[in-house]
């Protein structure tokens, strides 16, 4: 499968593509289930959604999930919860009862197992298993995505819904969506930005064969509908190998 692969100048063009992208996504369903991501990136998108596209999404039918969550407490700097409900979910008042977040506080073996009920509860299934509109995703420079890290890629084959996962270098305890359930939504996105992405980019999207080794490059969900927005950074590499006549340049 050949993704969707769009390039942009700047941070500011990106976002706002995407923004569109989830708007149009949005606005063709009657409840909109949602799965975010965590880290830096995501805050640029949060906060151009919140600020642009207040009116442009009925965001009253958005049901919001996490792909994964460091385990720390709500409060804790580092939550992704956090970060969302500061940039996203408090701006464009979501109510409460729309937003399904994992509980890093608690232990985390029996989170995955309540977060895993949750989304089977509220995410409606094809096929026996919870298919979310559309899930965002980013990548770390490892490799990385959500929390599935390399040192861990027998993860992979998870046939559970949610697993834990340990930072390789931090030892920090993490519940993550496994891959079967990321492949299996509708439609995902990547927002991957910084120079620091680009090796990892050109081995994945130019499918080498030490791309094997990173999480990312397993992300491929059954309805084709793979999306990956690069800033030129993180796109350098790849360019440069001459693979840009497979991408939609923006």
């Amino acid at each position: 499968m050949t993704p969707n692969i769009q390039i942009y100048d700047t941070s500011g063009e990106l976002v706002e593509a995407l923004s569109r992208q989830i708007a149009s996504l949005a606005n063709q369903k009657d409840t909109f289930y949602l799965a975010v991501s965590g880290g830096k990136t995501p805050v640029y998108l949060f906060d151009h959604l919140a600020t642009h596209y207040k009116d442009s999404i009925n965001w009253q039918k958005v049901k919001i999930f996490w792909v994964d969550e460091r385990c720390v407490a709500p409060t804790h700097e580092e939550s992704n919860f956090l970060m969302a409900q500061k940039h996203l979910l408090e701006p464009l008042a979501i109510p409460e009862s729309n937003i399904f977040r994992m509980h890093g506080e608690l232990d985390a073996y029996n989170e995955a197992i309540r977060y895993e009920r949750t989304i089977r509860e509220v995410v409606p299934s094809v096929n026996q298993v919870p298919q979310f509109d559309l899930v965002l995703l980013g990548m770390g420079s490892d490799g990385h995505t959500a929390s599935l890290f390399p040192d861990r890629i027998d993860l992979i084959d998870s046939d559970n819904l949610c697993t834990i996962a340990k930072h390789p270098q931090s030892g920090q305890l993490r519940v993550s969506f496994t891959m079967k359930l990321i492949n299996h939504a509708s439609h995902v996105a990547f927002l991957v930005t910084g120079a620091d992405k680009a090796t990892k980019v050109e081995e994945i999207l130019g499918e080498k064969p030490e791309a094997d080794m990173y999480p990312a490059a397993y992300v491929n969900p059954q309805s084709g509908n793979l999306y990956w927005y690069l800033d030129k950074a993180a796109a350098d590499d790849w360019e440069k190998k001459n693979i840009l006549a497979k991408a939609t340049r923006a």
